[in-house]
C-alpha cells in the first residue's frame, strides 16, 4: 500500500527540503546576528515565542488525537495522520528547548537571576522557581509527551500493517488517562515557561487558556493542511464539504472558549483589584499596547467569529482556509502579547527577530512534520472504523 499518491509525494519532498533549509538558515543567521550585535536577550525572547508557538501546535495535535480515539467521531478520522505527525515532533522540540535551558534562562526569567535573592516574594517561591526543579519538570513533561505519543503512534502503525481491531481498544484505553496527563502537563508547562516570565503575577486560568488557544490554532493548522491535501487522492474522496463544515464548527467552539477564558481572567482580576495582579494588565494597556490589545480582540475573536457563523463559508475549503490563516497568525500575535510586554518597558516594539525566529523554528518543525506525514498511509484504511466512515461519507 502506498503512503501517498505519486503526484503528492514529490511535492511534499520539495516542500520539506525548502522548509528545512530556510528554517536552518534563518535560525543560524538570527543567532549569529544577535550574538554578534549583543542582542542575546532579544534573541531568546523571540526564540521563546517561536518555540512555544510550535510546541503548542504539537501538544494540541496530541490532545486532539487522543480526543478522537476516545469519542471515535468522524471529524477526526481524516485528521488522524496530521495529528500523529504533529505529535511525533516532541523529540525535536526537546532539542530545541535545550538552548533556553542551557543559555537563555537569565535572559528570560527574573527568578533565575542573581538579584532574585533580594526579592522577598521570589525567595518565598524559590522552592518551586529554581533552576534545578525547573529542569526536572521540563524533563518530566517531555518524557510524558514523548512516551504516551510514541505508544499511540506505534499502535496506529501496527494497525496499518495488521488491521487488528484490538489495537483500537488499546488506543482508546491509553487516551483515557492520557487526557488528564495532557491537561496537567500543558498547564504546568505554561506556568513554568510563560507565566513565570513575570513571577510576581499569577492566574489559575492561565494554563487552561493556553490549552484552548493552542487548540484553536492547531485546528486552523489542520484546516490549512487539509485544504492542500484534499485535492489529491485518496483524501479527495473523504475530506469533503461536510468534513470542513465540522472542522469549522470545532474552530468556532475553540474561539468562543478562548474569548470566554480571556474575559473571565480579566474580570476576576479587575474585580479583585489586587496590587500583585493588576500591573500585568496595566502594563498591557499603556504605551501602545492598548491599541495592540484592541486589535487582538478584533482580529482574534470578533472578525473570525462573524465569519465562522456562515454555514456556506465553513463548507467551502477555500473560504474557510482564509479564516484559518487569520486565526493562526493571530495566535502568534496573542503569544507575542503574553510574552513581550514582560521585556518591553517603552511600549510596543516588533523587531525582525520577533518574526524571523518563529518562522525559522517553524521551518525546522514543519520539515520534520512532513517527513512523518509522508512516511505512512495518509488514511488509516485498516482501522476497523474505516468501512463505517466510508458509508457515512
Amino acid at each position: 500500500m502506498t503512503t501517498t499518491t505519486e503526484t503528492l509525494r514529490p511535492q511534499l519532498d520539495q516542500l520539506q527540503k525548502v522548509s528545512l533549509i530556510l528554517g536552518l538558515v534563518i535560525v543560524a543567521g538570527s543567532a549569529a546576528a544577535a550574538f554578534t550585535m549583543g542582542q542575546q536577550a532579544e534573541f531568546f525572547q523571540s526564540y521563546l515565542i517561536g518555540f512555544f508557538f510550535w510546541t503548542g501546535i504539537a501538544l494540541s495535535c496530541w490532545g486532539l488525537c487522543m480526543l478522537h480515539h476516545l469519542v471515535t467521531g468522524r471529524w477526526g478520522f481524516v485528521l488522524q495522520r496530521v495529528f500523529e505527525s504533529g505529535m511525533s515532533t516532541f523529540p525535536l522540540l526537546f532539542v530545541l528547548f535545550l538552548p533556553i535551558l542551557l543559555l537563555g534562562m537569565q535572559d528570560l526569567y527574573p527568578w533565575a537571576r542573581p538579584e532574585a535573592a533580594d526579592d522577598p516574594l521570589l525567595q518565598h517561591k524559590e522552592a518551586y522557581l529554581n533552576y534545578g526543579f525547573f529542569v526536572v519538570r521540563a524533563v518530566i513533561y517531555f518524557a510524558i509527551w514523548i512516551g504516551v505519543s510514541s505508544y499511540l503512534i506505534k499502535w496506529s502503525n501496527a494497525q496499518d500493517e495488521s488491521g487488528d481491531p484490538a489495537l483500537s481498544d488499546r488506543l482508546q484505553a491509553l487516551s483515557g488517562p492520557g487526557m488528564p496527563l495532557f491537561a496537567l502537563t500543558v498547564t504546568f508547562a505554561s506556568f513554568d515557561w510563560l507565566m513565570s516570565l513575570d513571577p510576581h503575577w499569577f492566574s489559575t486560568l492561565y494554563g487552561v487558556m493556553m490549552i484552548v488557544s493552542a487548540g484553536g490554532a492547531t485546528m486552523a493548522f489542520a484546516i490549512i493542511m487539509m485544504n492542500y491535501l484534499h485535492k489529491h487522492e485518496p483524501l479527495s474522496r473523504f475530506a469533503n464539504a461536510g468534513r470542513f463544515y465540522e472542522w469549522g464548527k470545532i474552530e468556532l467552539a475553540f474561539m468562543l472558549l478562548w474569548f470566554y477564558m480571556m474575559l473571565s481572567q480579566f474580570l476576576i482580576i479587575w474585580a479583585a483589584n489586587l496590587p500583585e495582579e493588576t500591573p500585568w494588565y496595566i502594563h498591557r494597556s499603556t504605551g501602545g499596547w492598548e491599541i495592540y490589545s484592541f486589535c487582538l480582540i478584533l482580529l482574534r475573536f470578533v472578525v473570525p467569529f462573524c465569519l465562522l457563523l456562515s454555514i456556506p463559508r465553513k463548507k467551502n475549503p477555500k473560504r474557510l482556509v482564509r479564516v484559518a490563516v487569520l486565526i493562526l497568525v493571530m495566535h502568534f500575535a496573542d503569544l507575542f502579547w503574553h510574552i513581550m510586554p514582560n521585556f518591553s518597558q517603552h511600549g510596543v516594539h516588533i523587531g525582525l527577530l520577533n518574526i524571523a525566529l518563529p518562522l525559522g523554528i517553524g521551518g525546522i518543525w514543519f520539515a520534520v512534520f512532513l517527513m512523518r506525514l509522508k512516511s505512512r498511509p495518509i488514511i488509516p484504511q485498516k482501522d476497523p472504523r474505516f468501512a463505517e466512515y466510508v458509508e457515512a461519507t
